[in-house]
């Protein structure tokens, strides 16, 4: 959906129908983005939620957002075959 800009100012001219165009069309692609990466973190909080529990590196009583907690032993998941 097209969202409505604000009207032209001295300070702000109108864009020219192309660039606003294409700003239009790098927006739409940011926000892409952002929804995939927000599904990504989601998947990856989750991946880290349910391994917590059974992480031997972390030990029982270790808090997962302290500072030593932010380890990485077993490499990232992301690029495991």
């Amino acid at each position: 959906p097209r969202r409505h800009h604000p009207s032209p100012t001295p300070d702000h001219p109108p864009l020219p129908p192309q660039e606003s165009e294409d700003l239009e069309k790098q927006n739409a692609a940011l926000r892409k983005e952002i929804q995939q990466l927000t599904e990504e973190m989601k998947y990856f909080t989750s991946l880290l939620s349910n391994h917590e529990p059974l992480c031997s590196a972390l030990g029982p009583a270790t808090d997962l957002y302290s500072a030593h907690a932010f380890h990485q032993p077993h490499g990232s998941p992301r690029f495991q075959p």
